[in-house]
């Protein structure tokens, strides 16, 4: 009974990090579609980015972000590709959390929690404008 138990926690664990493979996979594929269509859409019709200072600070928000998405803007499109990427090892980070408690792994869930909070804090500092 015993040796029954152990393959299925061992069973589940495989499909736990298979689970953290899928979501690597999924990020990197969405995010090269969305850089692709990006490319495409730029080059089917090309436009001039003047990319002053003015320009950028005002296509940095999030309302004119979700109305350039929406009209397909390909700059917009090869953002969002770029978010998607840098998340896509951030949430990395969460399911490997997830996948140490579910094993129960303390310590793997504190290092990976520490480096979790690292990331967190990065971006906090650097929105407040600390370098």
């Amino acid at each position: 009974m015993t040796e029954n138990r152990k393959e299925t926690e061992i069973g589940n664990g495989e499909n736990i990090y298979a689970d953290v493979y899928r979501v690597l996979l999924a990020g990197m594929v969405v995010s090269t579609l969305l850089f692709a269509a990006g490319v495409i859409l730029a080059l089917l019709h090309p436009s001039y980015v003047p990319l002053s200072a003015g320009w950028i600070q005002q296509h940095y928000h999030w309302n004119v972000f979700w109305r350039d998405l929406a009209t397909g803007d390909p700059g917009t499109l090869m953002m969002l590709a770029t978010i998607l990427l840098i998340l896509t090892p951030v949430s990395r980070v969460l399911v490997s959390i997830y996948v140490f408690y579910v094993d129960h792994d303390r310590k793997y869930v504190l290092v990976t929690g520490v480096v979790f909070l690292v990331m967190v804090l990065t971006v906090i500092l650097s929105r407040l404008g600390l370098k």
